[in-house]
């Protein structure tokens, strides 16, 4: 099962990679992961240029390990999808392992971000994606 989430406005430091100046959809990335959860990949789903804001680059995370009651298991495996800081992303990144064309679905958790962002109701992370996949994973089980 993928869960579809946009959280926002969030901060955080950590150090870039320098092979990231040209993120591109279909790319798949190692990451500075949560413990556990080592063979964790980021897929990048779209890269958009917001003029002043920047570029948001939007992303789906497999290989995780949350906590989720409301599936059977007990357990989600991805998120699939969001939005981060292009700065912010860059910090995550580790090594480029593939490519590919085949994305997830992502459209549904994009267009409700998306409706969030246009009427200023939404933002990106600006935090690790550990840090974000923490935000989540605390956010289901309350």
């Amino acid at each position: 099962m993928i869960l579809l989430f946009s959280f926002f406005g969030l901060f955080g430091q950590s150090k870039k990679n320098e092979n990231t100046s040209e993120l591109k959809s279909g790319q798949i990335w190692k990451y500075n992961t949560r413990k556990g959860e080592e063979k964790s990949r980021i897929v990048i789903l779209k890269v958009e240029d917001y003029g002043k804001r920047g570029e948001i680059v939007h992303i789906a995370v497999n290989g995780l390990k949350i906590k989720n009651k409301h599936i059977e298991g007990g357990i989600s495996k991805e998120i699939g999808h969001l939005p981060f800081d292009k700065e912010a992303i860059i910090k995550s990144l580790t090594e480029l392992e593939s490519t590919t064309d085949e994305l997830p679905d992502f459209m549904d958790g994009y267009l409700q971000w998306k409706e969030a962002f246009d009427s200023g109701k939404g933002g990106v992370f600006t935090i690790e994606v550990k840090e974000a996949v923490d935000f989540v994973d605390q956010s289901m089980n309350r």
